[in-house]
C-alpha cells in the first residue's frame, strides 16, 4: 500500500437537497440548534454551523435552487461531502489521483481554501477540502 501525500482531517460539511427553505431552517435550527453562517440567496442555499462541522441546505423547489437537483428520478438528496484534507503537496495530491485514475471534475480556490473534486466508484461527488 502506498503512503498517501495526504491525511483526512474529518468530514466538512453535507449539502442537502431541501423543499423550503423556512421549515428547513425551523427544523435545523429551532429543533437541532444549528447556527447559520452565511446565506448565499442566489444559490438558494444557507450554510449552517453544526459543532465543528457545517451543514448546508439548497432549496431545490426555488428557482435559485433548482442547479441542485438531480436528473434521476426523483432527484437525490445528498449532492456531495467533503473531506477536510490537510495535504503535504499540492501537487502530489494531484499526482496521487492521476495515479489511481481518478479525474478531478472540478477544482476551485477561494476564501482561503482550495478544494478538489472527484468522484468515488459509485459516482458520488466526494470533495477534497484543504483550508490555508
Amino acid at each position: 500500500m502506498k503512503t498517501s501525500p495526504f491525511t483526512i482531517a474529518g468530514i466538512d460539511h453535507i449539502l442537502l437537497h431541501v423543499s423550503g427553505m423556512e421549515r428547513a431552517l425551523a427544523f435545523y435550527e429551532g429543533v437541532l440548534g444549528c447556527t447559520v453562517e452565511t446565506r448565499l440567496p442566489q444559490f438558494g442555499m444557507v450554510e449552517l454551523r453544526a459543532g465543528a462541522s457545517h451543514l448546508d441546505l439548497v432549496d431545490i423547489a426555488s428557482p435559485e435552487g433548482a442547479w441542485a437537483k438531480g436528473s434521476v428520478n426523483g432527484g437525490r438528496n445528498i449532492d456531495h461531502f467533503a473531506l477536510a484534507i490537510q495535504p503535504r503537496d499540492i501537487q502530489a495530491l494531484r499526482n496521487h489521483l492521476k495515479s489511481n485514475a481518478i479525474v478531478i471534475t472540478e477544482e476551485r480556490e477561494e476564501n482561503n481554501s482550495l478544494s478538489l473534486y472527484v468522484r468515488d466508484p459509485s459516482e458520488n461527488t466526494v470533495e477534497l477540502l484543504c483550508r490555508k
